[in-house]
């Protein structure tokens, strides 16, 4: 499950429809022109393998570990998600994630064109919602990163829609929260849901999530994905 897609460099107008948690969101969501650099970026978010494999390489453990990987067992992943995307871990566990191996998350802007493609689409498969090409099932089960390939984005990424939300690299501060911005919504739509709805969103959507403690920012409908710059 592991591997890179390339990105070349790109250009596109920014405009983000975006949805909030709490207080206002003083982030410009545009319309502005953005650049892209060219990107390696992963095919598939992050697996429950892949992480297990990660702790076992790095030995890493947060120093605050409320809710770190509670859907685990002993320790491990139980053998059913193995390939699916690894979830009840913080913005702070990703970036820890993406610097042992050299890289970062996306930023904001490049996951909506990683997402949409140089025909930035509205969803990754093309510009009408179609429920089959993505988890949508409403229920608080994710599926398996790759379990809808009709689904993936114009550069052949997987899963960027409806399965689970992914964390974006910027840490922002609008002088109420600090905060980070959430891509691709995720299938559960239960009453709980934090103060959000739920559900596969389109690629210019984001999700202003308030950070916490590390306990409170770990949660079960929340992963992420990681790249690298291309050098000449």
């Amino acid at each position: 499950m592991d591997g890179q897609v390339y990105i070349p460099e790109g250009h596109y107008i920014y405009r983000a429809e975006h949805r909030i948690m709490e207080g206002d969101c003083e982030y410009d969501h545009g319309p502005r022109m953005v650049r892209v650099p060219a990107l390696f970026v992963d095919r598939y978010p992050v697996t429950n393998e892949r992480f297990y494999r990660f702790l076992q390489e790095s030995g890493y453990w947060p120093e605050d570990s409320k809710n770190f990987l509670r859907h685990w067992e002993y320790g491990r992943f139980r053998e059913e998600d193995r390939k699916k995307p690894v979830v009840w871990v913080s913005h702070k566990d990703a970036e820890a994630f993406a610097g042992w191996y050299g890289a970062r998350l996306l930023t904001d802007c490049e996951w909506q064109y990683a997402a949409g493609g140089k025909e930035k689409y509205r969803y990754p498969w093309g510009d009408k919602y179609d429920r089959t090409k993505c988890n949508d099932t409403g229920e608080e089960t994710l599926t398996p990163v790759d379990a809808y390939p009709e689904g993936v984005s114009p550069f052949g990424l997987y899963d960027m829609c409806g399965n689970a939300h992914e964390w974006t690299e910027e840490v922002l501060d609008d002088g109420m929260h600090r905060f980070v911005l959430l891509r691709g919504g995720a299938s559960y739509r239960g009453a709980h849901f934090w103060h959000a709805e739920g559900g596969a969103k389109p690629n210019n959507w984001h999700l202003k999530i308030q950070l916490l403690n590390e306990g409170m920012n770990r949660c079960a409908t929340i992963t992420f994905r990681c790249a690298k710059e291309a050098t000449k």
